[in-house]
């Protein structure tokens, strides 16, 4: 296999350790390994099959990239999937400003910073992690993805590092597998199959460069899709950075001020204020 390391520059503050914490709770078992001071995950881009690592580089205020792949081709696009990841390319300066003054935001704020937004590797992958995720805990919703792997087993090559055994399937290659057993509702089956179908069929485009309006029309037509599904993939998977899933239950605890819960126009008439960039304000709100 090819090697290369890249470094990747970031501004500080740069909270490194808080994106890996982000992630640990979300990582799939097989596909991704989160420790406690790197991020490393298995890839398929293009037909070229491989994984990377992630490290900091506190000196150089960079990210250490170390990708093991079989065509050198991909080197650039993994390099620009990473810096989306650790959303290093952002300008904070306007964010970090306007949501200092905010009193709710401001407790989600370290060092005067916000959160950066940890958009996903793979945007068809986070899609079906969304879906897993509907109405259970991040961790559950974690150990289902695990199991889906695992059925599928799309299995590396033995020179991979241990942890890192499967790559996570295509939309195609899941569509062939019968997902019973795996402790997945029926109802949830039923959903992932709905979208599986209309992404092979082109109902739903799966792209980040596209309008929301357009995605949540398409996205959220399809049974078992609601709000908070087409918002979270718009944010983490998409970086669309005024999504905002108001129904989540991290966001309503946030907002809950002596034992009284804000209804749903509340939270959208409050969230108004942090237009564009609503999906920082979620950040900040799970984060307080």
């Amino acid at each position: 296999m090819e090697s290369t390391t890249l470094s990747l520059e970031y501004k500080k503050p740069f909270h490194f350790n808080q994106i890996l914490s982000f992630m640990k709770y979300r990582a799939i078992k097989g596909v991704e390994i989160v420790s406690e001071n790197c991020y490393s995950r298995t890839f398929r881009v293009d037909n070229i099959k491989g994984y990377f690592t992630v490290s900091n580089h506190l000196e150089k205020s960079s990210l250490k990239l170390k990708i093991n792949c079989d065509d050198i081709k991909c080197y650039k696009p993994i390099y620009h999937k990473v810096r989306k990841m650790f959303d290093l390319d952002t300008d904070f300066s306007f964010i970090n400003e306007k949501f200092a003054q905010d009193e709710i935001l401001s407790r989600g704020m370290e060092d005067g910073h916000v959160p950066r937004l940890p958009i996903a590797f793979d945007l068809f992958e986070h899609t079906i992690r969304a879906i897993l995720g509907q109405q259970i805990t991040v961790r559950a919703a974690t150990t289902l993805a695990g199991r889906i792997v695992e059925k599928v087993s799309l299995k590396v090559n033995p020179n991979f590092p241990v942890g890192l055994d499967y790559f996570f399937p295509t939309p195609s290659e899941l569509l062939k597998i019968d997902l019973d057993g795996l402790g997945i509702t029926k109802t949830r089956q039923a959903t992932i199959k709905n979208v599986l179908n209309a992404i092979v069929n082109k109902a739903v485009c799966l792209r980040a460069n596209q309008p929301f309006d357009k995605f949540y029309r398409d996205f959220s037509s399809l049974k078992g899709i609601g709000d908070w599904t087409v918002h979270y993939v718009a944010m983490r998977g998409m970086g669309m950075v005024d999504s905002f899933p108001s129904r989540d239950l991290g966001i309503l605890k946030a907002l809950t001020e002596d034992g009284k819960s804000p209804t749903q126009k509340e939270i959208l008439n409050l969230a108004e204020k942090w237009r564009p960039y609503r999906a920082y304000a979620a950040l900040c709100l799970w984060k307080s």
